[in-house]
């Protein structure tokens, strides 16, 4: 029986990495930026899906490997330790999050709904904050004057906003279905 269960649980993570892989292969649509190449994409919704459904563990690994294999594929892998680092860390620590707020919400649909949608903004809120830090450092360790890597990063910040409020739509209008289809398929 364990086997089955382990077997069902990597099914499962590989099925919520490729669905972030495909979120950003299959939809982008460029944004403006001063620093980097950024665009819309359903990636981090789908990570965000992962964290509610799978958990903080797994989903860190669902969303690092779908983000990872599409920087991978694309030609980004100069974006890989940033990736690799800020996925873990928003997926552990809002996983962790929604955990005890769901365990607090003792079983109402409607406030475990809202700490999702809740948890989806402070994952943008988190992102935004690991990408400016980590670009910031990272064009200062190139070479760049602290001043202009920072002015460069916050010229930079309204593509991560957007993705973070895409983020939020995203998730308050799929989380009711995604859980209801996990949880069917999990048998919950």
């Amino acid at each position: 029986m364990n086997s089955k269960i382990t077997t069902r649980s990597m099914v499962i993570t590989a099925f919520f990495a490729a669905i972030v892989f495909l979120g950003i292969q299959m939809f982008r649509i460029p944004l403006p930026a001063a620093v980097g190449t950024p665009f819309l994409h359903f990636g981090h919704i789908f990570v965000m899906l992962a964290v509610v459904c799978l958990g903080p563990v797994r989903s860190a690994i669902a969303g690092t490997l779908g983000l990872v294999i599409f920087d991978i594929v694309n030609g980004y892998a100069h974006a890989i330790p940033n990736v690799f680092v800020s996925t873990v860390i928003k997926c552990l620590f809002i996983g962790f999050l929604f955990l005890m707020l769901k365990k607090s919400a003792k079983g109402n649909k409607k406030r475990e709904y809202t700490y999702a949608v809740v948890c989806a903004a402070i994952y943008g809120v988190t992102n935004i904050v690991l990408d400016f830090i980590w670009n910031t450092v990272e064009l200062v360790i190139l070479g760049s004057e602290f001043k202009a890597a920072f002015m460069a990063e916050l010229t930079s910040i309204p593509a991560t906003i957007i993705n973070a409020v895409f983020t939020v739509i995203g998730i308050a209008l799929l989380y009711v279905p995604a859980v209801a289809a996990y949880n069917r398929i999990n048998k919950k």
